[in-house]
Order: structure tokens, then C-alpha cells, then sequence
């Protein structure tokens, strides 16, 4: 641990040192809180605990501390976030992506090589935060083109490392070939009126997906990013957009628990008022389907200082493997919010209350589980 310390205190000592050669710019934010829970689960008492956790996005641990930093200079920079969920104080901080890259050909060509992340070509979320070139274990190098000729476009590959294990049982060598299939093609296109981003990555056999158990080729994985940019014009503050992402695209018969299609699609109006959001989801898994439904509102009261709100969510799932065929749906929940805004934090409360139907059981024929959740919740970005 002394040695990380030491080792994050030198780097940024000497990007501080030499900011005044290039440009460094630093952002980030730190989020916690304190968790109240209490769980119905059949066949086991009820059980309640308090612990430290932020659910606004800010992972599993005691909350979250994230670093993002950007040094250029002429034509060459480093690009890293630094993380942190765990905060024991023998924990060792994350790096989801560090690389370096270089600027060529008036940035009509960008060579990218490390830890890779910030994906020009990624979904952007909410609800799917997916990069086909981050890996866990690996990294790679990756070229993106972004001809004068056709302003708004970028499109490259990414040679990269294995996104599952390779200890599979293949019984021969890796190759060359492998490892050049699983190389990520990427293409986006930025205009006034829509956004549209694509990214595919090739899977060899030599690699294993995580949890699965599949003998043969699991197959490509495909996301996508779509934007619409008029209606704003018309109704400011009005904005829709979609993402998904597929996973299996041509899999063979034995690893088809590997397909899963996920999908979802955003409707936002945002005013001084108010936002209000309506968000779908469709899945398919196999041979079910998930349908998400999920509206929420929040009114901005004394210049959106306060924020009261909530949001409802319904899932329910079709098809052969339904969970339960009698249940009304597979999971609800509802959440009502309170929220304090600060210059540059906030301090909110949440109580959320869940249920979800589980297979039939002898002499239960619709098994119910119940969680409610009280959230204490505190963040500050910088």
C-alpha cells in the first residue's frame, strides 16, 4: 500500500510540476452514505442491516472516490481515472482505464495504447455503462479516424486483449490469430440533428466468458448508441435517445445461455420546474423476454436547491422459461427522493420498497420477497 501511495503522490506531483507546459485538466467526485435494509426472502427469517452505501451510482463498497484527469501536451497525453469503492485501509485503489495517446495528421488520426477506456464508439449509459474494449485484465491499442472530409465522423479498430479466461480446456496453443480475434471495430457519427455510435467485438474460441460453461463458440458482442437532436429545437429540454447491447451475435448451439439482448429506450423533459423521464426496457434472454417500464418525476423548488420526486418501476417476462406464470410481474419498486443541492453537493434520503415473484413452490404456488431500503446519501464533485 505504501508503495501505490507513493507512487500516486509522484505522478501527480509531476503532472502538477509540468502543467505549465501542456494542459491538465481534473475532475471527479466522491459519493457515500449510510444504508438501512430489510429483507423478506422465503424460507429464511427476516433480516435487517445498516451499512455504509451510496446507491447513486457509487458501487458495492462504503461509497466511491473517483478521479478523472486528462494531461496534454503539443499533440501527445495521458488519459486515467483512479477509483476507489473499497475504502479499508489496506485496499488498493482501481484503475478502470489509463492510456496514453498521440494526436496526428491535425487530429485526423488518434493511436491510443494501455488500459483502455473512455470509448469514443461506448453507450453512455444510464442504465448501460458498456465499453467493448475495456478489459479487466488487459488492454490494448486502439486507431480512430476522423476524416476532415466527413465532419462528425470517427471510426477505428482496437487490437485487443481476451475479455474471458483462456484456461477452457482447448487443448493446443494460443496463436496469433486468436488474439486478432478479438479485435473491436468501432464507428460513430456526431451531427446537429442525431447521434449514432456502433461497436463490434470479434470473439475467439480460445477465451472463456465469465460464468459461463459453454463448449463451443459463444459469439460477437454488439452495442449501439442512438440520439435524435431536433425535437430540442422545438421544445427545449425535450430529449430522446436508445442504447443496447447484444451479447452471443452468432453463437453456437451449445452456448446460447451466452445471447442475451438488451435494450433500452430514454424520453426526458427537463425544465426549470421540473424533469420528468420515462424509460423502456426490452430484453431476451434465451427464450424469455424482460419488458421495463420505469417513469419518474422531480420538481425543482427555489432554483432547484430542494428536489422532491420519485420513480416506478415494473418488470415482467414472456415466453417459454417465464419465472412464474400466474405473477402479475417479476419485479416492483417504488422510490420517493429528497434531495438538497449545494454549489458543488448534494445530501439526499431515499426509501425504496421492492418486490419480486420467485418460482412456484409446493403449497406456494406465487412466492413473494420484499426489501425495503432506506438510503442516507451524501456526494461532492470537483
Amino acid at each position: 500500500m505504501k508503495k501505490i501511495t507513493a507512487s500516486l503522490v509522484f505522478i501527480f506531483v509531476a503532472m502538477t510540476t509540468y502543467a505549465q507546459l501542456g494542459e491538465l485538466t481534473f475532475d471527479g467526485f466522491v459519493r457515500t452514505g449510510f444504508i438501512w435494509n430489510k429483507e423478506e426472502i422465503i424460507g429464511k427469517d427476516a433480516k435487517q442491516n445498516i451499512k455504509m452505501q451510496n446507491l447513486d451510482d457509487a458501487g458495492n463498497g462504503q461509497g466511491r472516490i473517483r478521479m478523472n484527469f486528462t494531461y496534454e501536451i503539443n499533440n501527445v497525453g495521458v488519459k486515467g481515472r483512479l477509483q476507489w469503492d473499497d475504502w479499508k485501509a489496506k485496499a488498493s485503489p482501481d484503475w478502470p482505464y489509463l492510456f496514453a495517446y498521440i494526436n496526428s495528421f491535425e487530429n485526423q488520426f488518434t493511436l491510443s495504447a494501455g488500459k483502455l477506456g473512455a470509448s469514443p464508439w461506448g453507450t453512455g449509459g444510464p442504465e448501460k455503462w458498456k465499453e467493448l474494449e475495456s478489459v479487466d485484465k488487459g488492454g490494448g491499442v486502439r486507431a480512430e479516424f476522423k476524416p476532415r472530409m466527413i465532419p462528425g465522423l470517427n471510426a477505428g479498430f482496437v487490437l485487443n486483449w481476451y475479455n474471458g479466461s483462456t484456461d477452457r480446456g482447448i487443448g493446443r496453443d494460443e496463436t496469433l490469430l486468436d488474439i486478432l480475434q478479438e479485435t473491436v471495430l468501432g464507428v460513430a457519427y456526431e451531427h446537429d440533428y442525431f447521434l449514432a455510435r456502433f461497436e463490434y467485438r470479434l470473439d475467439s474460441e480460445i477465451d472463456q466468458r465469465p460464468g459461463s460453461f459453454a463448449s463451443g463458440r459463444e459469439g460477437d458482442d454488439l452495442i449501439y448508441r442512438l440520439e435524435e437532436r431536433v425535437l430540442k429545437n422545438y421544445l427545449p429540454g425535450l430529449q430522446v435517445w436508445a442504447l443496447g447491447v447484444y451479447e452471443g451475435v452468432g453463437a453456437e448451439e451449445s452456448a446460447r445461455d451466452c445471447i442475451r439482448f438488451e435494450n433500452w429506450l430514454f424520453t426526458q423533459y427537463d425544465q426549470p420546474w421540473g424533469t420528468a423521464q420515462l424509460r423502456l426496457g426490452y430484453d431476451v434472454i434465451e427464450t424469455r423476454s424482460i419488458l421495463h417500464f420505469k417513469p419518474s418525476y422531480y420538481h425543482k423548488f427555489f432554483d432547484n436547491m430542494i428536489n422532491i420526486g420519485a420513480f416506478f418501476y415494473i418488470a415482467n417476462d414472456f415466453g417459454e422459461d417465464r419465472i412464474n406464470k400466474d405473477a402479475p410481474y417479476i419485479e416492483m419498486q417504488i422510490e420517493p427522493k429528497l434531495q438538497i443541492n449545494f454549489a458543488n453537493a448534494y445530501v439526499a434520503f431515499t426509501y425504496n420498497l421492492k418486490q419480486e415473484y420467485k418460482q412456484p413452490q409446493t403449497g406456494v404456488p406465487n412466492p413473494i420477497e420484499r426489501f425495503q431500503t432506506m438510503n442516507l446519501r451524501f456526494g461532492m464533485t470537483f
